[in-house]
């Protein structure tokens, strides 16, 4: 069931994200008549926003090292993924990009190498 979670940012600010987060109990309100709802209600995160990224930011960083030291490496690499947002776990990288809250396109584009660069004019 989704949830919505309050995340801390590094300046002290914080933003709410709905998560897929099942580990929460959802405190049940009895309205008059006998009735039961179920009221919005927002759980805080265990770690803040820029901690629960950062994972995902070592990840990113693990995988271009890892494919840009190949034998041959790759001109260009592109990774596309989606990151989930959960509260107790933080960031995790979702298995499909529609479920994410966010879907990030990273690409890096290898230097050119000096010798192929122009010989500067005198």
């Amino acid at each position: 069931m989704a949830r919505l979670a309050k995340f801390v940012l590094g300046d002290g600010s914080s933003i709410v994200a709905e998560v897929d987060d099942d580990s929460f109990e959802s405190p049940r309100s009895v309205m008059r008549g006998g009735g039961v709802a179920s009221p919005e209600f927002v759980v805080k995160a265990n770690e803040t926003f820029d901690a629960a990224l950062d994972r995902v930011r070592y990840a990113a960083e693990t995988m271009l090292d890892r494919l840009t030291s190949l034998t041959r490496p790759p001109d260009e690499v592109a990774v596309e993924f989606g990151v989930k947002l959960n509260a107790e776990t933080g960031a995790v990288i979702a298995k499909a990009s529609t479920e994410a809250n966010f879907k990030i396109n990273l690409k890096w584009t290898r230097a050119a190498s000096n010798a192929s660069a122009p010989a500067p004019k005198e």
